[in-house]
């Protein structure tokens, strides 16, 4: 199940003008590029996976585990680094 702080997907639609709600399918991407955070993560590990999504093709979200959920911290449209990264796998 994925879950997020609300005020947060509020703050990431306004400056991000990405909504966690439209881009769970990202860990649908048999594609998917995926990273241990380890310079954002403090008291938890974070966790990042570059991926094609329906609404926003290529994206990021930035995200760890909560139990047996997959909590949400961030999301954006793939930067230019990302895209190549990604293309370059196949």
């Amino acid at each position: 199940m994925f879950v997020w702080d609300e005020s947060k997907r509020l703050k990431v639609i306004e400056n991000h003008k990405v909504d966690f709600a439209l881009i769970t399918d990202i860990f649908d991407d048999p594609f998917g590029v995926y990273r241990e955070d380890t310079e954002h993560s403090g008291e938890e590990i974070r966790y990042s996976v570059v991926g094609l999504t329906a609404e926003y093709g290529l994206a990021v979200v930035i995200f760890t585990y909560a139990d047996d959920d997959i909590r949400f911290m961030t999301a954006r449209r793939a930067g230019k680094w990302m895209v190549k990264d990604y293309e370059e796998r196949f």
